[in-house]
C-alpha cells in the first residue's frame, strides 16, 4: 500500500491490516558514474519497499531522495542537505506518521553513505518517550558474488540464461569489484528502468580503488576516515569494473531476492508486539 495512493478515508484500514507498520524508503541525489542516474539508490529501495509491501501487506512512505552525500557536491546533480536539517526532517516526519497512526516505522536504506546518520537518528528516538518505535534496515544485502555461491551450491535461477551464468562466475572467480555503480547497481537498474541507463559510458571514468588512503586503513591500528577516505580513494564516485558484465536478468534475480528479505523483515515487524512497550518501559525520559 502506497501512502500517497490511499484516500482518507482508507488509513484506518491500512493501519490495521499493516498492524501499523510503514516503512520509509531513503536513498540520495549523487553521482552513480556517467552510467547511472543521480536517483539509482533511491529508484532502487522505493522499488524494493513497494514490492515487498504487495508480499506482506505495510504501508510505504514515498521514497526520500535527501540522503546524507558530504564531499559530493563538486558533481552536478547532487543534493546536500546539513545534517542538522536531515536529522530535523526524519525527527518530524516520524512524528507525523505515528501521528497518523503507524506506530512502528522501518527506515528502509539505500545508500551506503546514510548509515551513520541513520544509525544516530534511530538511537536518538530513545532520548525522550514515544508512543511509536523506529527501526532502520538496509536492503543491499544480496548481491552477485551471493548469486555466485549460490549457482555453485547448485541453486537454480530461471531468470538467468547461459552467457548471464558465467558472467556471474567468471566476476566471482577473478574476484571484480563491486561496490557503487557497480554490476550490482547497473544490474538493477537495468531491470527497473533501462530507459536510464547508458552502459556505454562506463569507462568514460574510473571505477577502481586508488588506494591512496591505505597507509593509514590496512594496520592493526586502523584509523577510519568513513567516507571521506572513500572519497580520496574513489575521486569519480564509481566503485567496480567489468560493467557490460551486467543485465537486466541479473538485476531481476537480485531485486527478487532482496524483495523477498524485505518482505521478511516487514513481516516480523508486524507480527512483533512486544518491542513498543519494551521501549516505553525502559528508554526515554516524559517530554
Amino acid at each position: 500500500m502506497r501512502w500517497e495512493n490511499l484516500r482518507e478515508e482508507e488509513f484506518d484500514s491500512a493501519i490495521e491490516k499493516s498492524n501499523k507498520v510503514c516503512i520509509v524508503p531513503i536513498g540520495c541525489l549523487e553521482m552513480h558514474g556517467q552510467h547511472l542516474p543521480v536517483g539509482t539508490d533511491t529508484k532502487t529501495v522505493e522499488y524494493i519497499a513497494n514490492e515487498a509491501a504487495k508480499l506482506e501487506e505495510v504501508v510505504v512512505f514515498p521514497g526520500l531522495y535527501f540522503g546524507s552525500v558530504p564531499g559530493l557536491n563538486m558533481w552536478k546533480g547532487t543534493i546536500d542537505f546539513s545534517l542538522e536539517l536531515r536529522l530535523g526532517m526524519l525527527n518530524e516526519l516520524c512524528s507525523e506518521i505515528a501521528r497518523n497512526g503507524f506506530k512502528k516505522i522501518m527506515l528502509l536504506n539505500g545508500h551506503g553513505g546514510n548509515c551513520a546518520t541513520l544509525s544516530a537518528f534511530v538511537r536518538s528516538t530513545l532520548h525522550t518517550k514515544k508512543d511509536y518505535v523506529v527501526v532502520a534496515r538496509n536492503e543491499y544485502q544480496y548481491g552477485i558474488q551471493r548469486l555466485a555461491r549460490e549457482l555453485r551450491g547448485g541453486q537454480k535461477f530461471p531468470e538467468l540464461n547461459e552467457e548471464d551464468i558465467k558472467n556471474i562466475l567468471s566476476f566471482s572467480e577473478n574476484e571484480y569489484l563491486t561496490g557503487h555503480a557497480c554490476v550490482n547497481e547497473t544490474s538493477i537498474m537495468l531491470a527497473i528502468e533501462p530507459e536510464n541507463v547508458d552502459v556505454s559510458r562506463a569507462d568514460s571514468v574510473c571505477g577502481l580503488d586508488l588506494h591512496k588512503t591505505d597507509y593509514l586503513t590496512n594496520k592493526p591500528y586502523s584509523i577510519d576516515g568513513g567516507v571521506g577516505f572513500w572519497l580520496i580513494d574513489h575521486p569519480n564516485s564509481f566503485e567496480g569494473e567489468h560493467i557490460e558484465m551486467a543485465s537486466a536478468n541479473i538485476g531481476k534475480v537480485i531485486l527478487r531476492k532482496r524483495i523477498e528479505y524485505q518482505a521478511e523483515a516487514c513481516r516480523l515487524l508486524k507480527k512483533d508486539d512486544n518491542l513498543l512497550e519494551w521501549y516505553k518501559e525502559h528508554w526515554g525520559i516524559e517530554e
